[in-house]
């Protein structure tokens, strides 16, 4: 069964049990200052859409442990820019590699997880409207 609830996810954290999911990928706010304010200046190929700036304050330490406590595996994309708020060492990392060619924007994205091995990349074309 699938269930979809709109809730802040600290306080929906707190009612799931230990290990309740098999595999959490989670794609959190990096806390770069990349919101649609600064990214709507970028626009080149195509309209800008002028977007609402939003708050991309990473997250904390309490939100990591929660992860890690109510799932068995995770997948962290952009852990690369907050590993220290959960501090855990990890061989398998995953490397997207956008084939973006020459744009403002990150070649790679990096997902830290918790599955043992070697690092796996992937390459899948990921620039704007160009898929």
């Amino acid at each position: 069964m699938n269930i979809a609830i709109n809730i802040d996810c600290m306080i929906a954290m707190r009612d799931i049990p230990d290990k309740y999911f098999d595999l959490a990928v989670v794609d959190p706010m990096y806390g770069i200052g990349e919101n649609g304010a600064k990214s709507g200046s970028r626009a080149k190929l195509a309209k800008r859409v002028d977007y609402k700036p939003v708050d991309d304050t990473p997250p904390s330490a309490d939100y990591f442990e929660q992860l890690f406590r109510i799932s068995k595996n995770q997948i962290i994309w952009g852990a690369n820019h907050f590993i220290s708020a959960f501090g855990r060492d990890a061989s398998c990392w995953i490397v997207w590699d956008k084939d973006n060619g020459n744009t403002n924007y990150a070649d790679c994205e990096l997902a830290w997880t918790s599955f043992p091995g070697s690092v796996k990349k992937f390459k899948y074309l990921w620039a704007g409207m160009r898929q």
